[in-house]
């Protein structure tokens, strides 16, 4: 039997398991097919020297222990409720998360709002050009 030392999840594989674990849920709220083994494949492959995935050091189980803690993170982040999670997807809410998750938890959270904003900003910019067009046409 073979025992491997376990390690601390670094800041930078929590974010990538954050980004992950939106980017399941964005497609599920899109109602869209995906397939989790294939996502968590692609994020933890080690294919050789600079071809690795930013979980290649992690096992299958230990990524989707992780995904079920961030499911609980985001759950009560979201006021306790689970609906708005992954928990009936597939990655119950397994409670007693680190710090750290919850912090990439929150960064991720920031910059996914800032993106939707930016996206905001950028059609109503896009809107008001069209009708300034419009209007210089008349």
């Amino acid at each position: 039997m073979t025992v491997t030392k376990r390690t601390p999840w670094t800041a930078a594989e929590n974010l990538a398991l954050c980004r992950l674990y939106f980017d399941m849920l964005d497609r599920v709220r899109r109602r869209e097919d995906y397939n989790k083994a294939a996502m968590i494949r692609h994020i933890s492959r080690s294919n050789g020297p600079g071809d690795t995935g930013p979980l290649a050091g992690r096992s299958r189980g230990s990524i989707e222990a992780k995904l079920m803690n961030a499911s609980a993170c985001h759950a009560d982040m979201a006021g306790g409720d689970k609906a708005m999670t992954m928990d009936g997807h597939g990655y119950r809410c397994l409670p007693n998360y680190q710090r750290a998750l919850r912090d990439a938890m929150r960064a991720e959270l920031d910059r996914r709002s800032a993106e939707r904003a930016y996206a905001a900003d950028a059609a109503e910019y896009n809107a008001t050009q069209v009708r300034r067009n419009v209007e210089a046409k008349q």
